[in-house]
């Protein structure tokens, strides 16, 4: 069993550069830099934050469109930047600007990875709607771990022309890690670089540690590892069974590697869990991821 600390090194020691520069991690944007810095001050300028977003038109055009969606449900649109913070507030707003720099650095064509954006959307939602209700993670960190949990998944697929199969042959795997997998043919797994791409595009410690533990099913029983770790891994375990079932799958082998000691973590009875997907499924159908 691995300690918090070696974990960390992983995610940032000597070894992690040459790693780094090899699967070709995008940096942060410049812009995404500053709006962060300006929002972890104690009381943020507002007006400051708007000019930053204003300064990118394709940003805030995305911004506005993403915001007037559907999935927030908002009773009259928003027109500018200002009305957003104002509705959704200034934390929320940062973890979907980070969203949409995500998808601009990745932007790449093909059906599996038309397939990955439709999962990350409705992991980041369901991640929110979960810590939301659960109360045990702030909504916006559940929302940051849903958005980058997989996020290595695309960088290895541009880094190993065959990772396609090794995907594959990982999600039909039944007993064995799915990061085992992908390393016996890659030395490389896309919990390690998804957490390495978090930490450099300045993503808080605990998301990190959780995405790079995302199928480290052994924390449940680390008396070290922090709380909100395991509550967003198990979290993030009951958005993908509702995600399987949404794509008309009847079971998803990471829920069944995990799901006993998951299950446990967040303290929920199996109907629990049913009451969970079922919610998480009418919001999917409805248009809300």
């Amino acid at each position: 069993m691995q300690s918090v600390q070696d974990i960390e090194l992983q995610l940032s020691g000597p070894q992690s550069d040459a790693l780094v520069k090899s699967i070709g991690i995008p940096p942060r944007p410049a812009v995404l830099l500053e709006l962060q810095k300006e929002i972890a001050k104690e009381d943020p300028d507002l007006r400051s934050v708007a000019r930053l977003v204003a300064g990118d038109v394709a940003l805030t055009a995305a911004l506005l469109r993403t915001v007037n969606s559907p999935a927030f449900g908002l009773k009259r649109p928003c027109e500018t930047f200002a009305q957003a913070v104002a509705l959704l507030g200034i934390q929320p707003l940062s973890a979907l600007i980070t969203d949409l720099m995500v998808r601009r650095v990745l932007r790449t064509d093909g059906p599996q990875l038309t397939r990955f954006w439709d999962v990350s959307g409705k992991r980041s939602h369901a991640l929110a709607r979960l810590s939301r209700n659960m109360g045990e993670v702030p909504p916006d960190v559940g929302q940051s771990f849903g958005l980058f949990c997989d996020v290595g998944i695309p960088l290895m697929m541009q880094r190993f022309s065959d990772y396609g199969k090794t995907l594959k042959a990982c999600n039909d795997e039944p007993d064995r890690s799915f990061t085992a997998i992908e390393h016996e043919h890659h030395q490389a797994d896309h919990a390690l670089i998804g957490g390495m791409m978090a930490r450099s595009w300045g993503v808080s410690k605990t998301v990190c540690l959780a995405i790079r533990l995302h199928h480290d099913y052994s924390i449940f029983q680390n008396p070290d590892m922090p709380h909100e770790v395991c509550q967003l891994v198990a979290m993030g375990l009951l958005a993908e069974l509702a995600i399987q079932r949404f794509a008309g799958l009847n079971h998803s082998s990471e829920w069944d590697k995990g799901s006993d000691l998951a299950i446990g973590s967040l303290m929920l009875t199996d109907q629990d869990v049913e009451d969970w997907v079922d919610k998480l499924l009418e919001d999917f159908s409805s248009g809300k991821a």
